[in-house]
């Protein structure tokens, strides 16, 4: 019997690029396995990252067990960065005994799929000579912040936190054989999450995922790394790390202190008794009644996609929310960007970001000024606006050349990059010719309309005005730079599908500067933390205009925590 995919596929690549016979491929917008084509050998489920590949005719059935008691001093509900690093940390510090549960079939999380995170000084830094700008980083967020409504201090702990972590990371071996420190001190960066960064770690080589091309993310990169040291340790410590083993409900006594975590294993029902519970089981980026409340066009129209893990459900809120743990919807991080191609070959992606194309709706209009930086700060983007919320990036052959070829020139001081973007014609014509919904190619603007489902006189209209404004150099509409207008003239055409991408939803459960679980009215819970993408951390108000960054929190929260929970648990 064939393996299948199952649903909320991250399409991290991994799956497609490992395939030995080609049998995987892009249906609608996440990868399917042709039955037909398949040859059962499993390579696809072993690089999952999520664990969700898998061949029904060989899942062994589960055996069914009575109640399950595990007693340990502190407990981690989920294996991703932010809980591993947590466990770890707090092992050395105590030589307890840690749990750690996890959902799905295998460790990681979104930290596994994350490109890099941030950190403003380290060690590294230091034997660089490079100054040490966290004070002033702490003070570039802070007032970014709209009504000053994060917690300064709680922000000043992340960022030192993030250097105390980052160090002791190094520890452990590989870092500077992995990590290349660029020095921005002779090109000071004024926005985005390099501002008072005086060097970025930069991560040239995947150590997984070697074959894909997609520069956006993982596994491969830093998370994956981070995540492989972990793992390393849980190992050398001793700590155990129970896959399939979900949370399922928190109890507490009558004041709020944490007595147990019930949880559930493939043959039945967990209870795990321990001082202290650590909450850092990611986003709800996949729990739908949560999403519809935040973000209620999520999944109007043309779905937006999200590059998240399966297994990030919120089901941390639905447990909070029992035990009267306080909420805030507001202050979280769920965008919709775009429009881009996201996510489908990263060299077609790169190719339609170029300005020079025309991006229509489905009804043949324009929209917007295509050479037009976005918005920042803005958690939603211009396909809100438009019907069945896509667009199309419509362009002629020779548009492709010249695009082609700068896109390459642009790339050249990114050998790894480069070599994903040496192959855009043959990823684009793949596209047209491979995949249902991803690109078309026709000889005449009437039916490339027809195959892309775009009105056909919209499209022809407005493709006639637009290279009216090309010739003249002046787009009436929208005010394109001339150096944008590229006439769509001489087939063959094209039209790549232009959607909304979304990259998780972090926050919900409030914590308090200790990174505690907060209840409803103010006070913290005694012995529950909370860390990573299921709190609210030091999200903005939807995250907007900046961010402290969600894997540099996941990193600095997990280590802040350790040594909070080692407090709480002393003898």
């Amino acid at each position: 019997m064939s393996y299948v995919i199952g649903p909320n596929c991250s399409t991290c690549h991994y799956c497609f690029n490992t395939c030995p016979v080609g049998a995987i491929k892009f249906v609608g917008v996440e990868y399917a396995i042709d039955p037909e084509k398949c040859v059962e050998c499993g390579a696809c489920a072993k690089v999952c990252p999520a664990g969700i590949i898998s061949n029904p005719a060989l899942e062994e059935k589960p055996v069914p067990h009575g109640p399950k008691t595990i007693d340990c001093d502190a407990v981690v509900m989920g294996a991703g960065g932010s809980g591993l690093v947590a466990a770890v940390r707090y092992k050395q510090l105590t030589g307890k005994n840690v749990v750690v549960l996890e959902k799905s079939k295998k460790v990681g999380g979104n930290t596994n799929l994350g490109h890099a995170f941030t950190v403003r000084y380290s060690k590294l830094h230091e034997k660089a000579g490079m100054p040490d700008l966290r004070a002033e980083a702490v003070e570039s967020i802070w007032n970014g912040s709209d009504g000053r409504d994060m917690s300064k201090e709680l922000l000043r702990k992340a960022v030192y936190g993030l250097t105390d972590m980052f160090d002791w990371l190094c520890t452990f071996g590989g870092v500077e054989e992995h990590f290349e420190l660029v020095d921005l001190c002779a090109h000071p960066i004024n926005d985005g999450p390099f501002v008072f960064t005086p060097g970025f770690f930069n991560f040239p080589e995947r150590i997984e995922n070697k074959k894909s091309t997609d520069h956006s993310m993982g596994p491969g990169w830093m998370g994956t790394f981070v995540i492989k040291k972990m793992t390393e340790q849980c190992d050398k410590l001793g700590i155990p790390v129970l896959t399939e083993t979900a949370g399922v409900d928190i109890r507490v006594d009558g004041d709020g202190k944490f007595l147990a975590l019930e949880a559930k294993d493939p043959g039945g029902a967990v209870t795990v008794n321990a001082k202290c519970l650590l909450i850092a089981s990611g986003g709800f980026a996949r729990n739908e009644r949560i999403m519809r409340k935040v973000r209620p066009s999520f999944y109007d129209g043309l779905a937006t996609h999200s590059f998240t893990v399966a297994s990030n459900t919120g089901d941390a809120i639905d447990m909070g929310e029992r035990i009267g743990a306080k909420m805030d919807f507001k202050h979280v991080k769920v965008p919709m960007m775009g429009p881009v191609h996201h996510p489908f070959n990263f060299g077609v992606v790169s190719l339609v970001n170029d300005p020079r194309v025309a991006l229509v709706n489905i009804d043949g209009r324009r929209f917007l000024n295509e050479g037009a930086p976005p918005v920042p700060g803005k958690p939603t983007g211009p396909l809100e606006d438009q019907p069945e919320k896509k667009a199309y990036a419509v362009f002629d052959a020779a548009t492709a050349e010249k695009m082609g070829a700068d896109l390459l020139e642009r790339t050249k001081r990114d050998p790894g990059m480069h070599r994903g973007m040496v192959t855009w014609k043959e990823q684009l014509e793949y596209e047209c010719e491979e995949l249902d919904i991803a690109a078309f190619k026709a000889e005449s603007i009437p039916e490339l309309a027809k195959k892309a489902g775009i009105d056909e006189k919209g499209l022809t209209d407005e493709i006639e005005k637009y290279n009216m404004f090309c010739r003249e150099k002046a787009d009436d509409d929208f005010e394109k730079p001339p150096m944008f207008l590229s006439p769509v003239e001489e087939g063959p055409f094209y039209a790549v599908l232009m959607m909304r991408f979304n990259e998780g939803a972090e926050g919900g459960l409030v914590n308090d500067d200790d990174l505690r679980l907060v209840k409803e009215d103010g006070t913290p819970f005694a012995g529950i933390y909370v860390v990573g993408d299921a709190c609210r951390g030091v999200l903005k108000r939807d995250d907007e205009g900046g961010k402290f960054g969600e894997m540099p929190w996941a990193m600095a929260s997990g280590y802040l925590a350790a040594a909070e929970m080692a407090e709480y648990t002393k003898d």
